[in-house]
């Protein structure tokens, strides 16, 4: 039987159960008023604290059609014979709490812990109504967003990939105003651990600094270098892998990006003339001059790599100054901590932009987007549907297919968050 039935038992003598009744009045009638005070202050406490959280899942079915799962379930698998790294996933969460007595340190997410399964967000106390937030909490909110995140698993011809990326996306974040994105793209042989890591403790490390420190860059750079620190202390190998991060935190109308290596961020705005792409992030290279000098300063090369015939090859990547390793592809990153010894860092660069009415989206992705779709390309793609969820699916999807006809069948991991602003 369900947890709400019940079992039949033996019959009780009508005489038995007024005797019963008589001896437990006097007690209830003690117990009353201490029972109804003890109500009232449940329900008080209940209209001081105010969570409103939403989850959802978008995959593809066979036919490519949207597939919606209720929150607290895994996303539905596609039919797809090749397994489960074809899926599109969509998530779409909401944390919010106006208990003035809330210590930003026992603000909670789901999704704590290492790894970065999926399924560690699905759980958490749900309210009746899914994503519902009180008339008066809308009001004090000046900017409205909506949300989706998708990752797709990458492949590679006769392997199974383990997809490495990673993202967040909390429309609700801290207090009624504030919202907080990000996406992160993991490299090396624990790079799914790495990216999946920061996404689970970045947020909740974030939401101790964001509150304590007025200054929102240096509290974002403090978060990435403690998560950074975390990192070092896990139990995750992080010698050769690390993930990049990108990071978009909103809070009313000013909207502040703090990103880690290639990762990228672009706003869509529309003018008279059309849509305008307005890059939030440049890439980490280690070509760039001071990312190079810092580098050098540190005893670490930069160069290509070499192949059998003494001919460079692929990018440019540090090295450490007398052996072939880590080769790492970019100057900042989380984790990497041997390329950390020679110059690379988890200190963030930052962009502040006060957002306008023309200011109608960004576009938050993984290098597997970026590869083969410029953000001019990315915000025309974004720009032609209303949903946040059917536009971050279609980037995704055709970031996919060019993949497979330039790459000859390898696609990388693809991973973007969408946000559409609503302007009041």
């Amino acid at each position: 039987m369900g947890c709400g039935s019940s079992v039949p038992v033996e019959a009780v003598d009508q005489g038995d159960q007024q005797k019963q009744q008589q001896q437990q009045g006097g007690a209830a009638a003690k117990n009353g008023s201490a029972a109804d005070k003890a109500a009232t202050d449940a329900e008080t406490q209940k209209a001081k604290t105010t969570r409103a959280r939403r989850l959802s899942y978008i995959s593809n079915d066979a036919n490519g059609a949207a597939v919606n799962a209720p929150p607290g379930s895994a996303a539905p698998a596609a039919a797809n014979p090749g397994g489960k790294s074809g899926n599109t996933r969509a998530r779409r969460l909401s944390y919010v709490t106006n208990d003035p007595n809330a210590s930003p340190g026992n603000l909670k997410l789901n999704g704590e812990g290492e790894g970065g399964d999926e399924q560690d967000m699905e759980g958490g106390d749900e309210p009746a109504v899914q994503g519902q937030l009180a008339p008066e909490e809308q009001e004090r909110r000046t900017l409205r967003v909506n949300v989706a995140c998708m990752s797709r698993a990458g492949r590679e011809p006769g392997f199974k990939k383990t997809n490495q990326d990673n993202c967040f996306a909390f429309e609700k974040y801290i207090t009624e105003d504030q919202s907080l994105f990000g996406a992160m793209d993991g490299h090396g042989p624990h790079g799914h651990l790495v990216s999946g890591y920061v996404k689970q403790h970045l947020p909740i490390i974030l939401v101790n600094h964001l509150t304590l420190e007025k200054d929102v860059k240096k509290a974002l750079s403090q978060g990435f270098c403690e998560v950074d620190r975390s990192l070092g202390n896990s139990r995750i190998d992080c010698e050769f892998s690390g993930s990049t991060a990108v990071v978009s935190y909103l809070k009313g109308k000013t909207l502040t990006t703090a990103w880690v290596g290639d990762s990228r961020g672009v706003m869509g705005r529309e003018t008279k003339k059309g849509w305008e792409a307005v890059d939030l992030t440049n890439d980490h290279k280690p070509t760039a001059p001071e990312e190079k000098a810092r580098i050098l300063k540190a005893n670490g090369r930069v160069e290509r790599l070499v192949d059998e015939m003494g001919q460079p090859m692929g990018p440019y990547r540090v090295w450490l100054q007398y052996a072939w390793i880590p080769g790492l592809a970019m100057s900042r990153a989380l984790g990497d901590v041997l390329a950390h010894q020679v110059g690379v860092t988890s200190e963030p660069d930052h962009s502040t932009m006060e957002l306008t009415p023309q200011d109608k989206f960004i576009v938050l992705a993984s290098d597997g987007v970026w590869e083969f779709i410029s953000s001019k390309e990315a915000v025309d793609i974004v720009a032609q549907y209303e949903s946040a969820e059917e536009a971050c699916r279609q980037l995704v999807d055709e970031a996919y297919q060019r993949w497979l006809t330039e790459e000859e069948g390898v696609v990388d991991d693809i991973t973007a968050v969408v946000v559409r602003f609503v302007h009041p």
